[in-house]
């Protein structure tokens, strides 16, 4: 997955700043891709230089510049044409299984804190994708309602599961890994 392609499926949902974005892809709720803002805006501004997306100007208050930007049609053929295309799936980089490999060379104590600790943002995020699946299911978070307003009413019931069962998916593998963590902790304890 791409930011470009985050971006434009958000779009395709409904318009925002590049402000929304940002604060979309930062809110707490476990979304699927996270941005900084320094990343969203230089890449909206090529997404509207491609005619991927188009931006309108406007005014927040009176002095402050706001720019609303919005998917065009080569950019909804783009997003459609990514997303009904099989990608390869890429080795995954994350850096605390790095870590827990190396953790032999510290005390087991102190391990044991670091897998603990993990264990238990595991359980937070499955707990948020959990609460997150569910309000999708019953078709509430505000950007659902949104895409649903865009859309007929015979296919809101297969847009809402599949978008649930995507965050159950989620946090299926954050109690996985909190799992292996933990089994982790107990082969410390075995082997201390």
């Amino acid at each position: 997955m791409s930011l470009r392609h985050a971006i434009l499926g958000v779009l395709a949902a409904r318009e925002m700043t590049g402000y929304d974005l940002s604060q979309f892809f930062d809110s707490g709720m476990g979304w699927l891709w996270s941005a900084r803002h320094s990343q969203i805006y230089p890449l909206l501004g090529k997404l509207v230089d491609e005619g991927l997306v188009s931006g309108s100007e406007g005014t927040r208050g009176q002095h402050q510049r706001r720019v609303t930007y919005a998917i065009t049609d080569a950019g909804r053929a783009e997003f459609l044409d990514w997303v009904g295309t099989a990608h390869p799936t890429s080795a995954e980089k994350d850096p605390f299984w790095l870590q827990a490999v190396f953790l032999d060379e510290v005390d087991p104590e102190r391990a044991r804190g670091v897998l603990r600790a993990y264990a238990d943002g595991q359980r937070e995020a499955a707990l948020r994708a959990t609460s997150h699946a569910t309000e999708l299911a019953a078709g509430i978070t505000p950007l659902i309602r949104e895409r649903l307003t865009h859309r007929p009413a015979a296919e809101h019931d297969r847009i809402t599961r599949v978008k649930a069962q995507v965050f159950s998916a989620q946090a299926a593998i954050a109690t996985t890994r909190a799992e292996q963590a933990e089994a982790l902790i107990r082969v410390l304890a075995e082997t201390s």
